[in-house]
């Protein structure tokens, strides 16, 4: 569901005046970059809503991602992960300071997005941000402690540090269409950051320099929490501080609340607490939320206002999908917590026909497919939602999963990004919606070329693994050599 902007202001006191549209913009990616990522020297990946443009809100918009284990398709997801949090002025976890390549002082990520308001005007923003690895000397310590007493996992030794961001944007802005160029610049050394043309947009005369130096504070900050200077809280309640208005900060604080309430990334991460049945991560538009599976969970009343509203949203599809089969929330009880609030202790069931168990006793696909669901299902309603799920066909039904993709390309209208190893889709979805990872680090994200309508995509990719084409999709494997491996293990 589309939030106006008053109730945008309510949210988050953001200021707002009459030249603003009725209702937020549809936010879409268009492009992404990535260098010195991983094992992704140089990846560019332009969206198909990128290369044509498509109406307010007419259209979904999917990216498959396909290629061989180790290939670059995580390594995609990680970087909208971090995206992501960084539009949502969140910190960077620590792990992923390990993305950066280890031959390489620093990686790069660059991201395009098309704004399109309701009364037809559109406009782009560029993100781009570099990040390196910082040590932490105590970090290291207690990892080495802890790993040598097995006492648990060993702490990352090193943080991310984000710098060099750079926002620009292009379009109509204060009466006049301008190209793309940057707004909020920090690569430089002007204080608090370039150009300088802007500053009046966004913080004034700034007489007696406290908007300045409260935003280099910011700066020093962002780095030492591993965060984005640009969409940290305290940047933008500062811009928000000057009094001016701007529509440059206007589109700053639509991408923010973009971050905040429309941008999901589903990593392997939450997927291995499926595999171990410890949990079931529901994913709503309000943020996830963690119910146990291997014993009932105490849910604070918020929680379960939340959860028990979208239970039953998610049992109408999943009927659907697997017939026979629905899921509730059962309450177990409900008590009062040591501050007075209202807490549920509840367990999810699953019914087939009448016969009711734990969650626990379902398949892992049918975990994976109810958490997943809640998401899916927004996307496929709402045009400005993007979702991003690494591993999307693991542990369920290739022909269901095709199903699944087929209507969302169809009839969703969100914007849907996957890596698979099933080839199914292959055979559903548009060729226009499909790359596939390279051999080649310095161009790692390819579209097949001189595909015909008619071709069958999923044969089409065998013959390019199998021929070695010009995209060189496949690492050649030697069969030879792989029994030669297997036999050596039990001499």
């Amino acid at each position: 569901m589309k939030l106006s902007l008053q109730m945008l202001s309510k949210r988050q006191n953001i200021l707002f005046t009459d030249e603003h549209s009725a209702r937020l913009p549809v936010v879409r990616m268009t492009k992404a970059i990535l260098q010195n990522f991983k094992n992704v020297e140089y990846g560019e990946i332009e969206f198909s809503c990128g290369k044509k443009f498509a109406a307010y809100g007419t259209k979904a918009d999917i990216l498959g991602l396909y290629g061989q284990n180790g290939s670059g398709k995580t390594a995609f997801i990680d970087a909208l992960y971090i995206l992501k949090e960084l539009m949502r002025g969140s910190k960077v976890q620590d792990l992923f300071s390990e993305c950066v390549a280890k031959n390489a002082d620093h990686a790069k990520l660059t991201f395009l997005f098309e704004l399109q308001y309701e009364d037809g005007r559109v406009r782009k923003a560029m993100y781009e941000f570099c990040m390196k690895a910082i040590p932490i000397k105590e970090n290291a310590e207690a990892g080495m402690e802890a790993a040598a007493n097995f006492g648990g996992l060993p702490l990352s030794s090193q943080r991310v540090c984000i710098f060099d961001e750079v926002l620009s944007m292009s379009g109509p802005f204060h009466g006049s269409d301008q190209r793309m160029n940057p707004v909020i610049d920090t690569t430089g050394d002007e204080s608090p950051f370039g150009p300088r043309s802007r500053h009046k947009f966004m913080i004034g005369p700034d007489k007696g320099n406290k908007t300045t130096i409260q935003l280099e504070v910011n700066k020093r900050l962002a780095r030492e929490r591993s965060q984005s200077f640009i969409f940290m809280r305290e940047t933008l309640e500062c811009l928000k501080s000057t009094g001016l208005y701007s529509e440059y900060l206007q589109v700053l604080l639509e991408l923010n609340f973009y971050g905040l309430h429309y941008f999901f990334v589903v990593n392997t991460r939450s997927s291995g607490l499926i595999r171990l049945n410890l949990a079931l991560l529901l994913h709503t538009p309000q943020g996830s939320y963690a119910i146990q599976t291997d014993r009932p969970t105490d849910m604070p009343q918020n929680e379960f206002d939340i959860v028990s509203q979208y239970i039953p949203k998610v049992s109408t599809v999943i009927t659907q999908l697997v017939p026979g089969l629905s899921i509730e929330l059962h309450t177990i009880a409900q008590t009062i917590t040591k501050d007075g609030s209202t807490s549920y202790l509840v367990e999810l069931i699953a019914d087939r026909n009448g016969t009711k168990l734990p969650l626990r006793d379902e398949s892992d696909g049918v975990r994976r497919i109810i958490s997943l669901l809640s998401l899916l299902t927004a996307a496929f309603n709402d045009s400005s939602l993007t979702l991003a799920i690494d591993e999307f066909d693991a542990g369920i039904f290739e022909y269901i999963w095709g199903e699944l993709l087929e209507m969302f390309a169809k009839d969703g209208v969100g914007q849907l990004i996957f890596t698979a190893h099933n080839l199914r889709p292959l055979e559903v979805i548009s060729k226009k919606f499909l790359f596939f990872t390279s051999t080649d680090p310095k161009d790692r994200y390819v579209q097949l070329k001189s595909i015909a309508r008619t071709n069958n995509m999923r044969n089409v990719y065998f013959r390019q693994i199998e021929n070695g084409n010009e995209e060189k999709v496949y690492n050649e494997t030697k069969r030879e050599e792989i029994i030669k491996a297997l036999r050596s293990v039990k001499e």
